[in-house]
């Protein structure tokens, strides 16, 4: 099959068939005639933190909340609510606006190819009035007002306010009651033309139909289509400094216990690729050994009653920003605040042994083996791995190339005091 490449894990017997289409759309496609359920996701590279729309020389700034607003809007069809379609052939969709992406996805245990058929349709065809997008405003606005008091996304952002002083990772995703009022149909056609471009765009799929059907429903609903140029390459976002722009970040919410999120400004990739996936690979082992279930400042805290099952801990890095956090609800928010960093000074001075970074990333391992007996998480980590730039054989080469001393120099750099900051939610 011409421009096809067919990428292989023999250690799991695992095969995924790659394609570049004509009209610039990448897709990956997975044959599992075990399964009986099909899943596909296709994303474009465009989240909340590409706020301009650079055309005929200039950067013209976007509303704050739009990629967030046009994902909504993605689902008016010219038939009715694309979640109506898809319901009506036993599928279930859904979609996600990220800092750097924008996601849709259905999955089914039936018609696959017309569900694909539907989700490529929507993608590609923006059905907006004045009439949908003056509607669309009132409930968008009431998801904000409903994420204003969700004590999880409260503190999530309170945390990246006191990490960063100017870049566009610290406004919500979803923007704002006064931001989203300035969107217009005409500007949600042009941001569409240009971010919706298959160039920038990727699909992943996994079904027990053959890949076949896959390639015939693109050459049908995107080959078909022509498109203009593709917009530049992401740029022109703020640098900042590796300290954390205040120490501390509250909120007084009607919650029966107070919450703490500890953060961590990182220095963004200065590659990307596998040297960007390696040290994330490091920054996640290295958090895990301390923070996971089995993490030794974990187990610690929980034996003092400070924490409870729902701590937890991320790392997350993009082209342009990168942090960790770990929190979670507790009972004395202060008590375990301190407690926290006497905890990190310590794990610092004795670093993490060679025992527990094996075990930590022999469960990374196997996190990786049993991903592919779900289609949504096969189909996500194919994504995820090509905005990245990188494949799974790369995760799965640099996993098993990990050291116990290089992760050891990442939790000393990510970890430094000056980066430190905090988010608190306290009961009203």
């Amino acid at each position: 099959m011409k421009g096809v490449t067919v990428i292989r894990d023999r250690a799991l017997d695992e095969e995924v068939v790659r394609k570049v289409f004509p009209s610039g759309l990448t897709v990956y496609a997975v044959h599992k005639p075990e399964f009986n359920r099909s899943y596909a996701t296709i994303a474009t590279r465009y989240g909340s933190i590409d706020t301009h729309l650079r055309a005929n020389g200039r950067a013209r700034r976007l509303p704050d909340g739009l990629a967030h607003f046009l994902e909504h809007k993605i689902f008016e069809t010219p038939d009715g609510d694309a979640f109506d379609l898809f319901a009506a052939r036993g599928a279930s969709a859904n979609a996600f606006t990220s800092f750097t992406s924008t996601r849709y996805l259905f999955g089914t245990s039936g018609e696959y190819a017309a569900n694909l058929r539907t989700l490529l349709d929507m993608v590609f065809d923006l059905h907006v009035t004045d009439e949908n997008v003056d509607k669309e405003k009132g409930m968008i606005g009431q998801e904000i007002a409903m994420y204003d008091d969700d004590p999880e996304w409260r503190i999530y952002f309170g945390a990246l306010e006191a990490m960063y002083a100017r870049h566009p990772v610290r406004i919500d995703i979803a923007g704002t009651q006064k931001s989203i009022k300035a969107i217009t149909p005409k500007l949600l056609r042009e941001v569409h033309h240009s971010y919706y471009h298959p160039r920038i765009m990727s699909l992943a799929a996994v079904s027990p139909e053959p890949v076949s059907v896959t390639f015939d429903a693109v050459e049908e609903c995107v080959e078909t289509r022509s498109f203009g140029r593709p917009p530049r390459t992401r740029g022109g976002l703020p640098r900042e400094a590796r300290r954390a722009a205040r120490r501390r970040k509250s909120a007084r919410l009607p919650v029966n216990r107070p919450r703490l999120l500890l953060a961590f400004k990182d220095e963004p990739p200065a590659r990307t690729g596998r040297q960007h996936l390696r040290r994330e690979l490091a920054s996640g082992v290295a958090l895990d050994c301390l923070f996971g279930n089995s993490g030794s400042i974990f187990l610690k805290l929980y034996e003092e009653g400070l924490v409870d099952e729902n701590f937890s801990c991320s790392y997350t890095a993009e082209g342009s920003f990168a942090f960790a956090m770990a929190g979670g609800e507790t009972d004395d928010a202060e008590r375990l605040r301190r407690a926290l960093e006497r905890e990190l000074n310590e794990a610092l001075q004795r670093g993490i042994s060679k025992e527990e970074f094996e075990r930590t990333r022999n469960k990374a391992i196997g996190g990786y083996a049993r991903a592919f007996n779900a289609p949504e998480r096969i189909a996500q980590m194919l994504i995820g791995h090509h905005l990245r730039g990188t494949s799974l054989g790369d995760y799965r080469e640099l996993l098993f190339a990990l050291t116990a001393g290089e992760v050891n120099r990442r939790l000393r750099s990510l970890l430094d005091a000056a980066a430190r900051c905090y988010s608190v939610v306290l009961p009203r």
